[in-house]
């Protein structure tokens, strides 16, 4: 009997200790043991048959050795971008899990679209994207998607359109409008999800004024989409939140960046 009340004494310590522990020290223990069990994963799910290799496991315990120390910010980074590594070393494999999971929808936009397809994250029949793209010359983009009846659409323009609408917003989101009615008209049964303008660097933005206009340009997206009943997805902070993903130009992105993006439409339109 007492050796039971010892044990429940101890549990109900633990107890104590937990709750009176700072959510921000909650935070990094949970950060750390979930960095521990995809360390674990790393280190065990790919050796079978074979052993894993010793610099593989010097690596891994490099990585989770720079988690020690650091802020609840920098474990939630870096967490996630091992994570992210870990998901992305299934090459192929996980492409192909994103178009299945794509397969009924389509994404209609600019180049940054088409990074999609170009990266081979989704199949060129489930992306409409041309270089240059704009609401202002897009109009058959939106008539042959919107002819394969997808039971979501996913639409993402505005970074051409700053300039040649010479930052009038309303002018811009007003043509958008119409473009996404007469979708909606083709394909009524279609989800209608309308993306944001993603965060220029702030040396793409000095080389190009007419993309300074962007935050400006989202809030009129936000509001056209809520007076026209669509579902507006903010993604802009994606590549502020990873700036080393940004390509070369400060406005494109990298391969791994698609990865963030394809989860919040899937997330946006209840994909599973």
């Amino acid at each position: 009997m007492r050796q039971g009340r010892t044990e429940e004494n101890k549990k109900n310590r633990l107890a104590e200790k937990w709750h009176g522990l700072s959510l921000r020290a909650k935070i990094l223990a949970v950060a750390g043991l979930l960095l521990a069990l995809v360390f674990c994963f790393r280190l065990f799910a790919f050796s079978l048959p074979a052993p894993y290799k010793s610099k593989e496991v010097k690596a891994n315990r490099e990585e989770v050795k720079t988690f020690q120390d650091v802020s609840v910010e920098s474990v939630e980074r870096a967490y996630e971008a091992l994570n992210i590594k870990v998901i992305t070393e299934g090459g192929d494999s996980m492409k192909a899990r994103y178009m299945r999971l794509f397969r009924d929808t389509v994404v209609i936009g600019d180049s940054l679209t088409e990074g999609l397809s170009v990266y081979g994250w989704l199949s060129e029949d489930q992306v409409y994207s041309e270089i240059g793209a704009s609401v202002l010359t897009s109009e058959k983009l939106f008539k042959t998607a919107a002819a394969t009846h997808p039971k979501a659409a996913f639409f993402a323009f505005g970074m051409n359109d700053m300039g040649n609408y010479s930052g009038d917003a309303e002018a811009f989101t007003k043509q958008y409008a119409k473009l996404l009615a007469d979708f909606a008209e083709t394909s009524p049964d279609s989800q209608i999800i309308v993306v944001s303008i993603t965060t220029p660097t702030e040396k793409a933005q000095e080389g190009n004024k007419a993309i300074r206009d962007y935050k400006k340009f989202n809030e009129a997206i936000k509001k056209m989409t809520k007076e026209e009943g669509y579902t507006y997805l903010d993604i802009s902070d994606i590549l502020e939140t990873h700036p080393e993903l940004y390509a070369e130009d400060g406005i494109h992105a990298q391969s791994e960046y698609y990865l963030y993006w394809l989860n919040r439409m899937s997330e946006a339109a209840g994909l599973d």
